[in-house]
């Protein structure tokens, strides 16, 4: 076996689990995650040629398994110094391509002024989709690469990422090659979510906006994938709102959506409840988030 990469000198590697069989942890569960402590600072981490981890366990455990492969000047070696390993960070909902700031909000929310209140004076979503409409593909590219970098730095290592602040076929499709540009130098994994179905812009109604998007974005995006191009663009959202995105119009999308092979993961009851969560349920959606404070309060049940 040939090795890519020692990580030596920890004094802790925070493993979360530590058998081959456990995917991962939930419930009570949660509270009793797998670390090795070291005082000595004599832990180890050997990573494989494929990038899967060969050993976690002490140097000497480490130095063996090198010198039996005959492959130990092959292998990076990195000296944390007495350093912690801790797995990555998985993001699971974020908007990193954007342009404009919202900063001028605040005091309208801080006022009492709802979401949609926000939204409807020319703020909100509408906002950032005026000014990401505006900005070039290269401006986008190199605002996300240097969120990118902060986000690494910070441990975030996977990343699922929405499009949702262009809403027409041009500006969606201007994010989602943004999303799926790679760069060497950037290491981030990046799982695309095509999030189009947002918010109704101004000039544009429901019905409309759902015809675009099923029939002239979710066909370009297959085009593209049936091309090799935005091969990350795994998953489609939709905000399933009153007066936004209703049930009916959320499950056409989320179904076309479907046939052109994405996972479908959306926006439930956030502020009103309309039966979103039932019409997940029926069309198999793989993921809601669902916002149970706002469910509660606003629940007609």
């Amino acid at each position: 076996m040939s090795y890519r990469l020692l990580v030596k000198n920890l004094k802790q590697v925070v493993q979360i689990v530590d058998d081959d069989t456990t995917e991962f942890l939930v419930g009570d569960r949660m509270s009793n995650i797998k670390i090795l402590n070291d005082a000595s600072e004599s832990l180890a981490i050997l990573v494989d040629s494929k990038g899967k981890f060969a050993y976690i366990g002490d140097h000497s455990g480490a130095e063996e398994l090198m010198s039996s492969s005959g492959d130990s000047e092959a292998v990076r070696i990195l000296d944390s110094n007495g350093g912690i390993a801790i797995p990555g960070f998985v993001d699971g909902h974020s908007h990193p391509v954007f342009a404009g700031d919202r900063v001028h909000e605040f005091a309208m929310k801080l006022a009492g002024a709802t979401y949609m209140e926000v939204q409807q004076a020319g703020g909100g979503i509408m906002f950032t989709t005026n000014k990401t409409r505006e900005a070039s593909e290269k401006e986008l590219r190199s605002d996300f690469e240097e969120i990118a970098k902060k986000m690494l730095r910070s441990g975030t290592t996977t990343l699922e990422a929405k499009s949702g602040y262009g809403l027409n076929v041009d500006a969606e499709m201007k994010m989602l090659r943004v999303l799926a540009t790679e760069n060497p130098s950037i290491p981030l994994e990046v799982s695309a979510t095509f999030c189009g179905a947002h918010a109704v812009p101004k000039g544009s109604t429901e019905a409309e906006q759902t015809r675009m998007i099923c029939d002239e974005l979710i066909p370009q995006i297959e085009s593209e994938k049936k091309m090799g191009n935005l091969t990350n663009v795994e998953n489609i959202d939709v905000f399933c709102e009153k007066d936004v995105f209703e049930v009916e119009s959320s499950q056409k999308i989320l179904k076309r959506g479907q046939e052109a092979g994405m996972a479908v993961n959306f926006h439930a009851e956030e502020l009103k409840y309309i039966g979103g969560v039932e019409m997940g349920a029926r069309i198999g959606v793989s993921f809601f988030l669902v916002f149970l404070t706002g469910t509660l309060e606003n629940s007609e049940k």
